[in-house]
Formats: C-alpha cells, sequence, structure tokens
C-alpha cells in the first residue's frame, strides 16, 4: 500500500464520484479506479458501494476514512513544510528547453527546478519519472500513464517551412496537400509529428521522398530549397530563418497537446500553477 492510494481513496470519498475525483487528481477515471480497486484488494474488504448517481463510502469505508485522516493530513503538513526546500528536476525535449522554459525562467527558482534530462522523443521520459530519475516533465499527445499523475498544459499548432525562393503566397495560409508534393524534412526520430505527417500523405494519397536527419539540421536544408519541414508554433513566433518562410497551415491539420506529467498530483497541481497563472 503506498500514500498515493491513500490520497486517492479519500478524494473519492470527498467528491462521493469517481469522475470528479478523477479530474481534481488530474488523472484518467479508469487509471483512479483501478487503484481503488487495488485498496480495496490490499485491506480485503469493500470501501465503496456504487451506484448509477455515484458512490458511498461502505460502514468500513467510513470508519478507514477516519482513521486515515490524521496521518495523511500530517504528512502532507509535514511535506509542505519542506516543498520549498525541494528541488524538481525535469524532463524536457529540445523545443522546449529553448523555447518555452525560458518564458518562465524567473519562476523556476519559486519551485527549485532544474532541467536534468533532454530527450528528442518526450514519450522517452516518461519511465524516467517512474524510476524517480526525474520527479516532472511536459509530454506531447500523450493524455494518461499508469502510474502517474498528469494534466493538460497547452495545444500548438504546426507551420510549415518553406524555402523562400518556392513560397507560393507570402503569410497567407497553405493547404496540407500543397505542402506534400516537395519533399519532406523529418526529424530522424519516428516520433508524433513524423508519424502525422505520413498519414497525411495516404489521406492526400501523396508519395514525396522523405529524408530524415536530426531535428537541428532541418532548416539548414529548408533555405538550400532541399524541401519542406515543419515547427511547432513557440519556435516560429521567436526565430527568423534566413532562405525560410514559415507559412500558416490551412485548417492546422498538425497540432501536439502537451501535458504536464509527475510522479505525484501535489507536483502536477504546483507546476501547471507555475506555469499557467
Amino acid at each position: 500500500m503506498n500514500l498515493q492510494k491513500l490520497e486517492y481513496f479519500r478524494m473519492v470519498a470527498r467528491e462521493k464520484s469517481i469522475t470528479g475525483a478523477a479530474t481534481k487528481l488530474f488523472i484518467s477515471q479508469p487509471a483512479l479506479t483501478k487503484q481503488i480497486k487495488s485498496l480495496e484488494a490490499e485491506l480485503g474488504l469493500p470501501l465503496l458501494n456504487r451506484f448509477s448517481y455515484g458512490i458511498e463510502l461502505t460502514e468500513k469505508g467510513q470508519q478507514f476514512l477516519k482513521d486515515i485522516e490524521p496521518g495523511l493530513n500530517e504528512l502532507r503538513f509535514v511535506m509542505n513544510k519542506y516543498r520549498s526546500d525541494q528541488i524538481i528536476n525535469m524532463g524536457s525535449d529540445p523545443f522546449l528547453t529553448t523555447y518555452y522554459f525560458p518564458d518562465y525562467v524567473d519562476r523556476f527558482a519559486r519551485l527549485h527546478i532544474h532541467i536534468k534530462n533532454i530527450e528528442e522523443d518526450t514519450l522517452d521520459l516518461l519511465p524516467l519519472i517512474k524510476t524517480g530519475e526525474i520527479d516532472a516533465a511536459i509530454v506531447q499527445d500523450h493524455a494518461n500513464e499508469e502510474g502517474l499523475s498528469s494534466a493538460w498544459l497547452f495545444a500548438e499548432e504546426f507551420y510549415v517551412a518553406f524555402p523562400t525562393q518556392y513560397t507560393p503566397v507570402k503569410d497567407a495560409p497553405i493547404h496540407m496537400k500543397d505542402c506534400l508534393p516537395y519533399t519532406q524534412l523529418l526529424s530522424a526520430e519516428v516520433g508524433p509529428l513524423n508519424k502525422k505527417i505520413r498519414e497525411l500523405m495516404n489521406v492526400h494519397e501523396q508519395s514525396p521522398e522523405i529524408i530524415e536527419m536530426p531535428y537541428h539540421s532541418l532548416m539548414g536544408l529548408v533555405s538550400k530549397g532541399y524541401g519542406v519541414s515543419y515547427l511547432p508554433a513557440m519556435v516560429v513566433n521567436k526565430i527568423e530563418y534566413k532562405g525560410v518562410t514559415f507559412l500558416p497551415i490551412k485548417d492546422t491539420p498538425i497540432r501536439r497537446d502537451m501535458y504536464l506529467y509527475a510522479n505525484n498530483v501535489e507536483t502536477v497541481q504546483s507546476l501547471k500553477k507555475l506555469f499557467v497563472d
């Protein structure tokens, strides 16, 4: 039995709803249900009566909550007392490290945040949170992970990077189908963007040449006219590349949702306030 399961149980008891508790805890409903059933299995008794309108604590569940609450409150007090001295090690990808986190660097000292691990694919950061190598990360297009707490943080669209010499209509949105006849310059990592471009190629029945390379080499080849590539808005809004024109893509078929992950709900809540407030 771990502390997280007890906190989950207490939230369910307060909300009288698995759905409501899952929302407050920043985890999925199935994940929360699994944790509660695991706690019941460890105790060897039912804690909840489940009805169509919600849940109620069993008699044993009420007594269990009464017995654990003083200890949970004391632990929370002690943790908050020392939280100001805690270092939070964050994982990141190169784009977030360079173009997102600097906007919040003046707030990082508030929570003693350090960027510790940088991975090309943010999904590679999730196992590091589970093992304790890092405490938190911002992960692309992955809403839930068993055993971790998460919350949606922001969404952004991608722009197409065109060689300036070949740009169809400067500053005007371009249809995705008009991007695909060109050679596609993509990151060598087979991540969400790479997969999405390949899906769109199938949808539009296009089969252009694909050249994969490290992400930091992409714009250099675009500027020389070798093909087109794609960058998220956070990058496009802060940089200029000589010989490269960035165009919005009509109906934003390429976008990403970013989720904040941590090994406990308290860290998720603290970090989300830092990035959103």
